[in-house]
């Protein structure tokens, strides 16, 4: 008996941070630094990827467990312990962060070939979406940044009710794309939530892994947005 023949790819869809807009390193290097203790940007951007690897420890410890306060708690005490960060400092960097994304979100430096990337996959006749985790404010940063042109639909967990990796935010991306899940393909930049959650909706996923630091999952992976989709 032959195999069902896959169909066409019709939508692709992106997470946020981490994937279309990247945390202000530079600023947070700055804000971290201590006297007799400057941080370098880069470091703390690969020092990033150790909270990565916390937060999908913690999830995929227990299956269907989903993102809570916990999950990015390990996030953030993972990522300042490889940044070389003490424990007694972890309360007052985690208020100084949650501060300035208050104030403007931290996830807002959009880097060189994203609006390229994205420009060529909507000439090329795909609909694209924003499926993220956050609060609220997805739809506004992506209208400040310049993004939301290029998006049909931006769903954001706080306006839904619902976060990855539970597959149900994804099938309100399929609904409002008029997709189905094997005419999707999805990036994202955490294992657990994106590519895991994902997969739970039936969706072909690719694991943003920009400086290839990301050793622990074994699964396709790409350094930019425009690797998502070969455009012949």
């Amino acid at each position: 008996m032959k195999s069902k023949a896959k169909k066409k790819l019709k939508a692709l869809l992106f997470d946020f941070g981490g994937t279309l807009a990247f945390l202000d390193f530079e600023l947070l290097a700055r804000e971290f630094s201590r006297e007799g203790r400057k941080l370098d940007a880069l470091a703390l951007e690969h020092a990033e990827y150790a909270g990565r690897a916390a937060i999908d420890r913690h999830l995929m410890s227990v299956p269907g467990k989903q993102a809570d306060y916990a999950a990015y708690e390990h996030f953030f005490r993972g990522w300042m312990t490889a940044a070389g960060i003490p424990e007694e400092e972890f309360r007052e960097c985690a208020a100084k962060f949650g501060a300035i994304h208050r104030e403007a979100t931290l996830w807002r430096v959009v880097r060189p070939g994203t609006f390229e990337a994205l420009e060529a996959f909507k000439s090329a006749g795909y609909r694209l979406g924003i499926v993220s985790n956050a609060e609220g404010q997805v739809e506004a940063d992506a209208k400040r940044f310049g993004l939301a042109p290029y998006f049909d639909v931006i769903i954001d967990s706080q306006v839904v009710g619902v976060a990855k990796p539970d597959p149900r935010i994804f099938q309100i991306a399929l609904e409002r794309l008029g997709a189905g899940p094997d005419e999707v393909r999805f990036a994202g930049d955490i294992y657990s939530i994106d590519v895991e959650g994902a997969r739970a909706a039936g969706i072909e996923a690719r694991l943003v892994d920009q400086h290839q630091r990301y050793t622990w999952v074994d699964h396709e992976k790409i350094r930019h947005i425009r690797e998502l989709h070969r455009i012949d």
